[in-house]
């Protein structure tokens, strides 16, 4: 459209040139000199749109993954004069995506304050730093735009988002010898104050906690210690390399959404959950229960990466320390190492039930049989090590549906 208008100027131009000559009247040659001198004052016109304007962004500083978030942009005059037809557009990170029309179109009041609105898909969990975006003003012929970069950093945390996958709790293990996951087994009933959590169905109305029902509108109920109360451990396996697949289609991703359903389902239960992920201290890495330390642990999940440089059986043990009675193990892996398995039964020989969630690389990324044979090996050492194998797959329609192998070879 630019280059039509451009033409269409030269030629009418043009043809005023022409016309004076032929009809020998000397105010066409005027009006020619005119038209060609409108371009450059529009375009003089137009190198001043952008002064006197002040441009920021609002971002939400946490969202979940598969959800949306809603992005504002705000302009600021201290111009006398309107400007109209302003063209912003966020450069996004990848794994977010504009819904709708990427380019924001607003008009900028003088001497006051505009905002524009959009909206945000947000693929995939992560901390993802945030750039500038660039804003574009035309001359008001339509025929030149001047842009300008905004910087805007920042940084936004989307959170793992946890599903339902009630098969976990619930294994039937104990046919082969295994007790079931204790996770909702016993919930603190001492006397000694331990937090706020979630109410559940059953807990007695005397333990509401009333403060915190009129601020937030939910039901909550005063948690107490209890030297029975029940610990859940996740164990999640960064081993570089161990990532296998592509895009959020990997290993690293189930295993997240896996300990981010198991950190709420156990939080939601009464048990006090910790997630160890490194050799950095983190406020996910203690035990302890409630929303609050259920946000600590989906921040770490949104953070973590396949980079640390040790396989996790030579860190297993130092990690994770010596364990209480009653505390349930869960390690989440995509590594076959037979090494592992056998790391294992420090735990499983003195009492503590150990569950393996085990993504199998050869379903994420066509590999060949030697990989699926390692696989197999892997899962039949576990049972070896007393421990619970838990398959996950990688799923056409992307659901989280963990596979508790319940062979006899499992037996006890």
């Amino acid at each position: 459209m630019t280059q039509i208008k451009r033409l269409a100027i030269f030629l009418a131009s043009f043809f005023l040139i022409v016309s004076a000559a032929v009809v020998n009247v000397p105010n066409l040659y005027y009006m020619s000199a005119l038209l060609l001198a409108l371009p450059w004052v529009s375009y003089l016109m137009g190198m001043v749109s952008l002064r006197d304007l002040h441009f920021s962004r609002t971002v939400p500083g946490t969202g979940w993954a598969g959800e949306t978030a809603r992005f504002t942009l705000i302009v600021r005059s201290t111009s006398r004069l309107p400007r109209f037809g302003l063209e912003a557009q966020d450069h996004l990170p990848r794994w977010m995506e504009h819904i709708g029309p990427s380019v924001v179109t607003l008009n900028a009041a003088p001497g006051g304050e505009t905002r524009a609105e959009y909206d945000v898909h947000l693929l995939k969990r992560g901390a993802f730093r945030l750039d500038g975006f660039t804003v574009t003003a035309l001359d008001p012929l339509g025929i030149f735009s001047f842009s300008k970069k905004v910087p805007a950093e920042g940084e936004m945390l989307v959170y793992p988002t946890p599903e339902t996958i009630t098969d976990l709790l619930d294994s039937g293990s104990e046919k082969y010898g295994f007790r079931d996951l204790p996770i909702a087994a016993t919930r603190g009933s001492g006397v000694d104050p331990d937090g706020v959590r979630e109410y559940v169905p059953g807990d007695p109305l005397h333990r509401v906690h009333w403060k915190a029902v009129a601020r937030t509108g939910r039901m909550n109920v005063i948690e107490f210690e209890e030297s029975r109360a029940v610990n859940v451990v996740l164990a999640l396996d960064l081993h570089v390399g161990s990532n296998v697949g592509d895009g959020d289609q990997t290993t690293l991703e189930y295993l997240v959404r896996a300990a981010a359903s198991l950190a709420q389902q156990g939080i939601r239960q009464g048990a006090s959950v910790r997630l160890v992920t490194g050799d950095l201290p983190s406020s996910a890495d203690v035990a302890s229960r409630g929303t609050e330390h259920l946000f600590a642990i989906l921040a770490d999940l949104a953070h973590a990466e396949a980079t640390d440089p040790s396989p996790l059986e030579e860190k297993l043990v130092g990690r994770i320390g010596p364990l209480q009675p009653g505390t349930t193990l869960v390690v989440l892996t995509a590594s076959s190492s037979v090494a592992l398995a056998d790391m294992l039964t420090h735990y499983t020989a003195y009492g503590t039930q150990v569950v393996v969630v085990f993504a199998e690389p050869s379903s994420f990324v066509n590999i060949g049989a030697p990989m699926a044979q390692s696989s197999n090996a892997f899962v039949e050492r576990l049972s070896g090590a007393r421990a619970i194998p838990v398959l996950l797959r990688l799923h056409e329609h992307g659901q989280l549906e963990p596979e508790i192998m319940r062979d006899a070879n499992y037996a006890a």
